[in-house]
């Protein structure tokens, strides 16, 4: 399932911060987002995981970590 599908599934606002948003998420996950100019929700969701893999360390590790706290907010 793509972060997309997940961030849907999990009824998230596209103008919502990631960080206040999804506070389990570590900076390991954060920064290289924020680093790339991801920083809301939406911005999230326009990426497609492939894009994600793309950002400097931002790897396989921290996608599935960012995928599995988004399953645990679809699952609440």
């Amino acid at each position: 399932m793509t972060i997309a599908d997940l961030i849907a599934q999990a009824g998230l606002p596209n103008d919502a911060d990631i960080k206040p948003t999804l506070p389990e998420l570590t900076w390991h996950v954060t920064t290289p987002l924020k680093r790339a100019g991801i920083t809301t929700i939406g911005e999230l969701r326009a990426r497609s995981d492939a894009e994600l893999l793309d950002i400097p360390q931002f790897g396989e590790r921290r996608l599935d970590m960012l995928k599995a706290v988004l399953q645990q907010r679809e699952a609440q």
